[in-house]
């Protein structure tokens, strides 16, 4: 029997790999996005291919960043780049842009966006005094936090989503 993963839910590899590249796409394609799309550089290939690799493992599925390129790190390797709340939420907005277009389930779209939101909160390195520092993605139970990620993506306009909150 095969284990009921986010991994397997999605379609495994090449499921992962659809969902990485409408992301992706979206990005480059949605001016919404801009602010994220350019600190990603002249191309996409780079990003598109890390993340494909970093979400296989951490979805469930073979942890094939950790095999080409170590310990993922996460919040180390985003220090270069200016991740601010207007960042996290764009980042939030076009991955939940995309699990719709692709039609995903929204019995698994839902608790995927929850896990993503909390740990692309942690991303956040620009100082805001308006916002409060970022979370730990394991610091309260990331459920309180839906009112938040459904207003985000209200706001950019991604319907259809966490609608009972």
């Amino acid at each position: 029997m095969t284990q009921q993963t986010f991994y397997n839910l999605l379609g495994g590899e090449a499921g992962v790999r659809e969902l990485t590249d409408r992301f992706y796409d979206l990005m480059d394609l949605e001016p919404q996005y801009a602010e994220l799309r350019e600190q990603h550089g002249e191309t996409l290939d780079y990003a598109r291919e890390r993340l494909f690799q970093f979400l296989s493992g951490w979805l469930g599925g073979p942890p094939l960043y950790e095999q080409a390129h170590g310990h993922p790190r996460l919040r180390q390797r985003h220090f270069p780049f200016a991740v601010s709340m207007n960042t996290r939420n764009q980042w939030i907005a076009c991955f939940a842009q995309a699990l719709q277009e692709l039609s995903v389930k929204p019995e698994w779209a839902e608790p995927l966006l929850l896990r993503l939101f909390v740990l692309a909160d942690w991303m956040r390195n620009q100082n805001e005094p308006e916002y409060a520092p970022p979370m730990p993605p394991m610091a309260g139970n990331p459920e309180d936090r839906l009112p938040e990620l459904a207003a985000v993506l209200k706001a950019f306009g991604v319907e259809g989503v966490f609608e009972a909150v």
